[in-house]
């Protein structure tokens, strides 16, 4: 792995470690580009594991700080973890154009109208249509330049065991990936974490597609920026012969 763009500090509240600490564990692991990519804020404060509101200026001065101490031992990326809600839009645009938060992944983490269904709990049919169809009206937007953790609807899903919904559930998304040209993630920390995804018969079933990927860490803290699991994803990719991406 060459690049890391999916990296959450202590800002997101559910993450350990200063910035300075994963730039210097990207530095350490031979790394040439990581994002620091938090999830996003939102004005109204609802998930506590994000970042609040009132902290992105402190925020974004730490991180400012650090790509001018490290600028010359690699590149640093500005972003976001972001899930669609419509009514956010304007919101990311703002990020991007204001603040230069270049690099938007989608990260889908509830669906549902009102945000009802969160997709680390146990759901079912319903909750999997939902999770779906908010991603491909995310990918439509042009906002996103990958796609996190494609498969992490999954978990808790069936008892977690692969059916005909589940397959349903990841054409839909990978036609969606595929019309856009959006890069699939094979997310590290779902193999740090011993969770569901990356599901092996959902990649095996994205072969179908004319697809490509990219391993993530997600790392939670710096240690995790290039660890076992991050390797355990290298092997992953290279039995099902996945093409990755060295860098975006």
């Amino acid at each position: 792995m060459r690049a890391n763009y999916h990296t959450h500090s202590k800002w997101c509240h559910h993450g350990t470690g200063e910035i300075e600490d994963f730039l210097e564990s990207a530095v350490n692991a031979g790394l040439e580009e990581i994002a620091i990519t938090e999830h996003v804020p939102h004005k109204d404060n609802l998930d506590y594991n994000r970042m609040w509101w009132e902290d992105f200026i402190p925020f974004d001065q730490s991180l400012e700080k650090a790509i001018q101490k490290y600028r010359q031992k690699i590149k640093i990326i500005k972003g976001f973890e972001c899930e669609y809600y419509p009514e956010e839009i304007e919101t990311y645009k703002m990020f991007q154009k204001e603040y230069g938060y270049e690099l938007l992944m989608l990260g889908q983490h509830r669906a549902g109208k009102n945000r009802e269904f969160d997709i680390f709990a146990p759901k079912g049919q319903k909750e999997l249509q939902a999770y779906a169809d908010a991603v491909c009206e995310g990918l439509s937007t042009g906002l996103f330049r990958f796609l996190a953790h494609p498969d992490v609807a999954l978990l808790d899903y069936n008892e977690n065991k692969w059916d005909p919904v589940c397959e349903k559930t990841m054409r839909q998304i990978y036609q969606c990936c595929e019309k856009y040209s959006i890069p699939v993630e094979i997310n590290a920390n779902g193999i740090r974490g011993q969770r569901r995804y990356p599901d092996k018969n959902a990649f095996i079933l994205s072969k179908e597609y004319d697809l490509q990927y990219l391993i993530n860490s997600d790392a939670h803290f710096p240690e995790a920026v290039y660890d076992e699991a991050v390797q355990e994803a290298e092997r992953f990719a290279k039995e099902l012969d996945l093409p990755l991406l060295e860098k975006l």
